[in-house]
């Protein structure tokens, strides 16, 4: 039990990234071999280090916190849940003499009660005729539809409802899903009557939610686990928290730098990095009111005012894998890896 969360300081960035799956995202315990306590490390220890432009290859001894809270063998049960209460702190080491003898966890039931908004009332037009009798969120990926995919993943580590906004041939969709009852879920539709944004169809969403939601589009397919991106929101007291990923464009030539007609530098097919918007985001129930009833809003808008209005907003860095099914290569990919994955 205990030995899921500790790690060698002598292990990559990218290890301890998939440690963390084993260790229910709650953190893990850095130690030397006799299992004397170096440091810890947090997902968001990870992400913050991504997004700074560390490369996963690196060693965990660069970014890990090197005087994490701890306890003795002799703490109580009740101490250390005080020590938790706050939920900044998921896992406490206990120590003697230096040594890891023990974890305490606390325990997770952050997303049973969690909604999920899935978008999945486009026209998915850019991929043509494949969408031309069948919304984009069905299209099928290793023998289930896309949708089906993206609810699997949510209900793996504990979410249970389910939003879904239908649109185009959203009886498909219906149909195939139901209640949600055959998937593990429950399921109600959002049912728009026109096309209503990136963000409109959240104006269709019950007012008695106030705490956080997930939402995310019906074509995306990410292999995050989205315990990880709620423990991040609710750590940095987030009302909106936006999933980037780092995104790099290769210049095909050389670059001149010029000032004042003379060359000041030259860089040969340079690369530049940018942080892009992934489709997938935690939002709290309390900033709907900022969304116009039955009018077309897109998310950028809504990040927008929320912003203007003082709400805290901040950036999970998306280290896994994600797909955009915005093209038939998008699509072909999505395939190739859940057979792969299926292998």
């Amino acid at each position: 039990m205990m030995d899921r969360f500790l790690i060698t300081k002598d292990k990559s960035i990218q290890q301890a990234l998939d440690q963390l799956y084993d260790a229910l995202g709650l953190g893990l315990i850095v130690v030397d071999t006799n299992n004397q306590l170096l440091g810890t490390i947090t997902d968001g220890d990870i992400r913050r280090a991504v997004t700074l432009g560390m490369n996963l290859s690196e060693s965990i001894d660069k970014i890990m916190y090197k005087t994490p809270t701890t306890a003795l063998k002799i703490t109580s049960i009740s101490e250390l849940k005080e020590i938790t209460k706050s939920g900044k702190i998921k896992l406490i080491p206990i120590i003697d003499n230096g040594k890891v003898i023990d974890v305490f966890t606390v325990d997770l039931d952050e997303t049973k009660d969690i909604p999920v908004v899935l978008m999945a009332g486009g026209l998915g037009s850019r991929l043509g005729e494949l969408t031309k009798d069948c919304p984009k969120p069905m299209l099928e990926v290793a023998g289930k539809p896309v949708l089906e995919r993206i609810i699997e993943n949510f209900t793996k580590v504990g979410f249970k409802k389910f939003f879904i906004s239908v649109n185009f041939k959203k009886e498909m969709i219906e149909d195939y899903f139901r209640d949600g009852s055959d998937f593990n879920c429950e399921i109600e539709y959002l049912r728009e009557t026109k096309r209503l944004g990136t963000a409109g169809s959240l104006s269709l969403i019950p007012d008695n939610i106030k705490g956080p939601m997930v939402v995310m589009n019906g074509d995306l397919l990410t292999l995050v686990d989205f315990r990880r991106l709620i423990t991040f929101h609710n750590n940095h007291d987030s009302n909106i928290t936006m999933c980037t990923r780092k995104f790099d464009i290769q210049v095909p030539y050389g670059v001149v730098n010029i000032k004042d007609d003379k060359i000041e530098s030259m860089e040969e097919k340079p690369i530049h990095s940018f942080n892009v918007n992934t489709g997938v985001y935690v939002i709290d129930g309390t900033l709907l009111k900022f969304i116009p009833k039955d009018e077309f809003f897109d998310m950028p808008r809504f990040v927008e005012k929320a912003m203007d209005n003082g709400n805290t907003t901040n950036c999970f860095a998306m280290i896994e894998k994600w797909i955009d099914i915005g093209k038939v290569s998008d699509l072909e990919y999505a395939r190739d890896l859940y057979e792969d994955k299926n292998d």
